[in-house]
């Protein structure tokens, strides 16, 4: 890797999608409170359990949740049924984030989403998916790569979701900046050889996330990544 010196020069910027680029945890906590009400499921703080998945999806967590608490294995299922139909217009970016993704595609830089969610599907006779609520939210075509969960065989932080974005961005790894809140992403950032952006602004433990992943950079602001890339003042090196 090249110094960490800024401002940093890419070619690419890839996105993880839930409390990175969107702010859909409110969604996700109504939807999730409504499965664990239904299955009769005490004593779990929802928000805690969305914001500790780590490097596990969150199929595998909540199967894993239900074989511990002798509850039905099939609370994704419900979770999903309750969260894709809810109407995407619910969904809102940070605050900043339209103004960063602009300026973005105004220098020319190429973006990608790369999330653990699914990218496109039908569910209920409902198209569903991160592309669908890209869509309403009227930034789908600034990202014309989306990498989804049913595009990989290995989850982050595994590196291959992340490499497949790049390779159909047509950029090199030396020259791109994954941004995500999770370890997950770090770490697949890290394997891909990538740089690394660990964005605090969507989650309540961003400190300690950045100790233990050790990110080449820390966002406490989406418009922060303005200075990191060189268009405006004010990034914070990890």
């Amino acid at each position: 890797m090249p110094s960490r010196e800024t401002p940093l020069r890419v070619s690419a910027v890839l996105w993880d999608f839930d409390d990175t680029l969107v702010d859909s945890l409110p969604t996700r906590v109504q939807a999730l409170s409504q499965v664990f009400r239904d299955a009769d499921i005490a004593g779990v703080d929802v928000r805690h359990f969305l914001h500790t998945l780590e490097d596990r999806t969150l199929e595998e967590s909540l199967v894993s949740l239900a074989t511990s608490q002798g509850k039905p294995a099939d609370l994704y299922r419900r979770y999903r049924n309750i969260y894709w139909t809810k109407d995407p217009a619910v969904l809102r970016l940070f605050p900043g984030m339209d103004e960063v993704l602009e300026a973005l595609a105004r220098h020319g830089v190429s973006m990608a989403v790369v999330t653990q969610k699914a990218r496109s599907f039908e569910i209920q006779g409902v198209a569903a998916g991160a592309s669908v609520e890209l869509e309403a939210l009227g930034i789908a075509d600034l990202f014309p790569v989306v990498i989804g969960i049913e595009d990989v065989t290995k989850t982050k932080p595994h590196p291959e979701g992340i490499l497949k974005a790049l390779e159909r961005l047509g950029a090199s790894p030396e020259r791109a900046l994954m941004v995500g809140d999770t370890v997950a992403d770090i770490g697949a950032a890290k394997a891909a050889g990538c740089w690394s952006c660990l964005a605090t602004w969507g989650v309540p433990d961003g400190a300690d996330r950045a100790r233990r992943t050790r990110p080449d950079f820390v966002a406490e602001a989406p418009l922060d990544l303005l200075s990191l890339l060189g268009f405006a003042d004010g990034p914070r090196q990890a």
